[in-house]
């Protein structure tokens, strides 16, 4: 299937990216639409978020617990210090 662009604008400015990158026109379009596709989460190769996110979540919950005999606080097992700093 061939895509017809209608839009002078675009054409030209498709066959400037080509010219200066020295991609073909198909490449050029092909990264646009890549680019656009990762930015709009649409890419094919990736899980959608829910699975992600469920992945996240059970990734969370194999994390142990911390134990009642270990004495520091949050802050410190964060490293932070008095002043609030690393």
């Amino acid at each position: 299937m061939a895509i017809v662009i209608d839009d002078l604008q675009i054409e030209r400015l498709a066959q400037q990216i080509a010219g200066a990158q020295g991609l073909s026109i198909t490449e050029v379009v092909r990264e646009g639409l890549l680019s656009l596709a990762s930015l709009r989460c649409v890419v094919a190769d990736r899980p959608p978020l829910r699975e992600r996110l469920a992945l996240l979540a059970r990734e969370v919950d194999a994390v142990p617990p911390r134990t009642p005999a270990d004495p520091r606080s949050d802050d410190e097992i964060l490293g932070y210090d008095e002043h609030g700093a690393w």
